[in-house]
């Protein structure tokens, strides 16, 4: 009996490549988006505290000088925050890119796989067939070589 072959071989195994560097872009992405999302809680965490101290300095009674450069510090702050906001939105974006691709890619290999499944069932049924059939013939070449045996038998008595 001749073995499987999947006509496709080829094309599933690209679709399987394509498909793990679809998740490892994934991947990557969600570490870039944590990176960032990290890096945003980081700025925000120092411009709170940058804003305790103006606080702190107002309630003690700090020079106007003292005040500006904190209320400058702080500014800076809010703008390296801003950036970080942006950078974290970007990175999602990203992310949800590479979702949508690597869910593409799975599509597309789930459908050789489908193709594969199907044309297994193909030659399973047609490996099941041939066998019956043998088998069929061989029952029928027993029982003609028993009749005629039982035949001559027959006409010898």
């Amino acid at each position: 009996m001749k073995t499987f072959r999947f006509s496709l071989e080829a094309v599933a195994t690209t679709r399987k490549r394509a498909e793990n560097v679809a998740l490892e872009n994934y991947a990557q992405a969600l570490l870039l988006r944590a990176g960032a999302l990290r890096q945003l809680e980081a700025a925000q965490h120092e411009l709170d505290s940058v804003w305790g101290r103006v606080r702190e300095e107002m309630v003690k009674g700090c020079t106007a000088a003292k005040a500006a450069q904190l209320r400058l510090q702080a500014r800076l702050l809010g703008e390296d925050r801003t950036a970080r906001e942006e950078a974290l939105a970007h990175a999602e974006r990203g992310a949800n890119q590479a979702l949508q691709q690597m869910l593409t890619a799975r599509r597309q290999r789930e459908a050789v796989d489908k193709l594969r499944g199907r044309q297994r069932l193909s030659y399973d049924r047609d490996i099941a067939r041939d066998s019956q059939k043998f088998l069929d013939e061989l029952a029928t070449q027993r029982a003609v070589s028993a009749s005629s045996w039982r035949v001559t038998n027959d006409s010898l008595a």
